[in-house]
């Protein structure tokens, strides 16, 4: 699909889309009732599907910066990269992250980070390739960066039990025995012009990305919000 990009002073960012798909409104506001919808229903059709389905964009971002190549987050992944998560959310389709990058112009190769904003399944999709039994870092010349909170909230068996289906194993733990993984637990300047910041909420260790350049601010913030709604109704 065509490429959003967005300039910051001298940092460019372009959209990444890995995947959409159309979520029942119980899957992730399970506690709002079906009619509170109804005005965002009306003002927002884009947003929706029919009158019980958001729709869910999957999207990761090419950030270049002071001669960098970052990339922020790594999407749903494939059917060999993130099995259960293909299967369960993304409807048995894979993630378009791969061939986006090429679209735009770059190589897995070329990306010197990877910043994951969090460590959600949807998240880090992409993370890791599979050759037979053999693994290796999907981005080979890159550091992946996460909090150390959201390491020690999921490195248990009790992933599987709030989703009901494991990702850790095939798309997180790989990363530490590959020797690829950094964790950090506080603000954290990436270049000169990319700083990210502890967000937590949706996780312990959700993380922010802060964009300063030439007097421009811009913000990259992971599942901060879902939609419209959460805009105006922030409970």
């Amino acid at each position: 699909m065509p490429h959003s990009t967005l300039t910051v002073g001298k940092v460019e960012i372009t959209v990444l889309h890995d995947a959409e798909v159309a979520l029942p409104f119980s899957a992730t506001f399970p506690d709002v009732p079906l009619d509170a919808w109804a005005p965002y229903l009306e003002r927002f059709p884009e947003a929706y599907s029919g009158s019980d389905k958001m729709r869910v964009h999957f999207e990761c971002y090419l950030v270049h910066s002071q001669g960098r190549t970052l990339l922020v987050d790594t999407g749903l992944g494939n059917a060999s990269s993130n099995p259960n998560v293909v299967a369960q959310i993304g409807g048995g389709v894979d993630g378009l992250l791969l061939s986006e990058l090429r679209l735009a112009g770059f190589q897995a190769g070329d990306i010197d980070t990877v910043f994951l904003t969090h460590l959600h399944p949807d998240h880090v999709g992409w993370n890791v390739t599979r050759n037979g039994a053999k693994e290796s870092p999907t981005f080979p010349n890159a550091r992946y960066v996460a909090h150390e909170a959201d390491w020690a909230a999921f490195d248990t068996p009790r992933d599987s039990e709030i989703f009901g289906f494991d990702w850790w194993a095939q798309t997180v733990a790989p990363l530490r025995r590959l020797g690829v993984l950094d964790l950090i637990t506080g603000e954290t300047e990436l270049t000169g012009e990319l700083t990210v910041i502890p967000t937590p909420g949706h996780t312990p260790g959700s993380m922010s990305m802060v964009v300063n350049s030439g007097g421009e601010k811009a913000f990259i913030m992971g599942d901060v919000f879902h939609g419209p709604a959460q805009v105006t109704e922030t409970d």
